[in-house]
């Protein structure tokens, strides 16, 4: 059975440029396509999910959504909402857990710390609060997407006084009968020393190179012969040379999922029951009954939840905890449903709303959530970071650039589209995430997607891919080893499409951009990646994956990210954009929740301290 996350939001990134890669040809100018009519059917319906953009962390504006429809739906509809929503953030503390084993720690002393700030020195105040936040959007103290441990701009002897502080005030800083000093002591290495714990996950080393607490002393040479019985959702932990797996069990997930289910309508209390009962228990069994509900659930609010990432993992076995609630989307729902017939692919298709979302699924990267045989995909939210960081234009050739800019909507929905749909399970999430793409860049040209988008933008699909894989070079800003997997399949396909003369490096007034060559050979080249990845899987060749993925996905060419760096700051495009679902509020009425509403979040610190309450 197949578990799929495309995490939560920040942005779809990559890179590309490689020092392993083959040779780049050089050239001077680019082949236009020709022009061609502007018919299509569904054109003016790419529109953005509403959304404002609320602050800035570093060079991340963060941008918070609104669900307007929220209001339309049905009281029992809006109280499934709420209630499924507090199902997510009840997973907050696994999934910040499972991240890295002193996030919760660093939290809560965070937390008590602002939550008493009128003690602390306004000086020391405005670092913790600027650390706090980036804390917060990574999900923990490493980088979302290089998995690099993030330096605070404090000391710790500025986190004691300000502890020490908020403490006298009152304030819970979570370290229960241990004193504060001793408390902060241990989480010296963890927060301020670089060659503690500096990459969650590492692919080049052994297991205990990875700071993702999945694993406890536990080294690839001790899991010979062992067989886990529970692969997606457990720990593993060796003391006194016994090897034994700890469920993860989210008891407040499933309590809030069983008053859920109160509002729920049949078809969707067969998800939420199983659902539940694996939160509960944490046996496979019932997880895999919930997938096979949802495969067949639909309604005005759709939610899923459970242990979903394998990215974190350096084995890509065991999940990071995530949740979604979203609403019906009529705007792109009509589109989805063409391209799913227009390519016959025989899935399962819904666009959402993002309405609610946590753990691994915040923030959504890849704005979809794949499970089994059913996608969801956020298009609203997509466009709405588009809207903010419309990167492709800037990046490529100037020859067709201003287009690029008018087809983006359409191509990036489109690209999602496909790309989801096409997912096939793979053991390696880098090679599953390849294939996907690759595989809307083979049917790109299908006659049948020119009602959803046209013919000129369709011809210009490859080099709006290029100019995406040119433009996520910037989410390496530092080094040039690459650890995300959504990356490390952007990182593969620029190799393998440069080894296929089907990409070029070209320079336009001394400036770079990357280009596809020829539209034939570029989807001749992504259909032949799909064929490799298939052969890997049929075979289970997982020497030649691994081998594959280090010597042409773990690296990124530090000119070309600087240049694209660069090139973006100054056009005022940004790295990578945060995204905040709204909050969905209870509405108390003689002490109970008898409705609810969707309310965008309007302060980002508020927030801060309102999600991580619950720690």
């Amino acid at each position: 059975m197949r578990q799929h996350v495309a995490q939560a939001i920040a942005m779809t990134l990559a890179f590309v440029g490689c020092t392993t890669a083959p040779a780049k040809t050089a050239a001077h100018s680019s082949p236009k396509p020709p022009p061609a009519p502007e018919t299509c059917v569904w054109c003016p319906q790419f529109s953005p999910q509403p959304g404002e953009v609320i602050a800035e962390v570093g060079d991340t504006p963060v941008l918070a959504l609104a669900a307007p429809r929220f209001a339309q739906l049905g009281r029992d509809q809006r109280l499934l909402a709420y209630w499924t929503s507090q199902a997510a953030a009840g997973g907050d503390a696994v999934a910040l857990d499972q991240n890295y084993r002193h996030n919760l720690a660093i939290a809560r002393v965070l937390r008590g710390i602002l939550s008493r700030p009128q003690v602390v020195p306004p000086a020391l105040l405005g670092r913790i609060r600027a650390y706090a936040r980036v804390f917060w959007l990574n999900h923990g103290v490493h980088d979302y997407e290089t998995g690099r441990k993030q330096a605070p701009p404090f000391t710790l002897s500025d986190l004691r006084v300000a502890a020490l502080a908020a403490q006298a005030a009152g304030a819970d800083l979570g370290n229960g009968p241990v004193s504060i000093e001793y408390a902060l002591r241990a989480l010296e290495g963890p927060l301020f020393d670089p060659r503690v714990d500096p990459l969650r996950t590492s692919h080049g080393g052994d297991l205990t190179a990875s700071a993702v607490n999945l694993y406890a002393g536990v080294t690839q040479r001790d899991l010979r012969g062992f067989r886990e019985r529970f692969p997606l959702n457990s720990r593993l932990v060796k003391e006194d040379r016994d090897l034994t797996e700890e469920i993860q069990r989210v008891p407040a997930v499933a309590a809030a999922f069983d008053r859920a289910a109160t509002y729920a309508a049949p078809p969707q209390r067969a998800v939420l029951e199983p659902l539940s009962e694996f939160l509960r228990t944490g046996q496979p069994e019932t997880f895999e009954a919930a997938e096979r509900a949802w495969l067949e659930a639909a309604g005005p609010v759709d939610f899923f939840a459970g242990f979903l990432d394998r990215s974190a993992d350096p084995r890509n076995r065991k999940a990071i905890f995530g949740a979604m609630v979203g609403l019906a989307d009529p705007e792109h729902a009509g589109p989805l449903d063409a391209i799913a017939q227009a390519v016959k692919k025989p899935v399962a298709l819904e666009s959402l709303t993002l309405a609610s979302a946590s753990g691994a699924l915040r923030p959504l990267r890849s704005f979809a959530l794949t499970v089994g045989n059913k996608s969801a995909v956020f298009a609203g939210a997509e466009e709405a970071v588009g809207r903010v960081r419309d990167a492709e234009p800037v990046l490529a050739d100037p020859a067709v650039a201003a287009d690029l800019r008018r087809c983006g909507p359409a191509l990036r929905f489109a690209v999602l589209a496909l790309r989801e749909m096409s997912r096939t399970p793979q053991d390696e999430v880098a090679l599953e995430e390849a294939r996907a793409e690759a595989s809307a860049h083979a049917l790109s040209a299908d006659p049948a997607l020119a009602q959803i988008v046209t013919p000129r933008c369709q011809a210009l699909w490859p080099q709006f891919a290029a100019a995406s894989w040119f433009a996520s070079q910037a989410s390496v800003p530092q080094g040039d080893r690459v650890e995300d997997d959504r990356q490390r399949a952007i990182q593969l396909q620029i190799w393998w499409f440069t080894g296929k003369g089907a990409l070029a490096e070209r320079h336009v007034n001394g400036r770079r951009s990357l280009a596809a060559t020829d539209a034939g050979r570029f989807r001749k080249a992504a259909a032949e990646l799909v064929a490799l990845v298939d052969e890997i899987a049929r075979l289970g060749d997982t020497a030649r994956a691994a081998d594959l993925l280090e010597r042409h996905a773990s690296h990124i060419d530090r000119q070309w990210r600087d240049e694209a760096v660069d090139r973006l700051r100054a056009a005022g495009v940004p790295r990578r954009v945060a995204v905040i679902p709204p909050e969905i509020r209870g509405v108390v009425t003689d002490g109970k929740v008898t409705d609810a509403e969707a309310v965008p979040v309007d302060d980002l610190d508020t927030e801060i301290l309102r999600s991580w309450a619950g720690l």
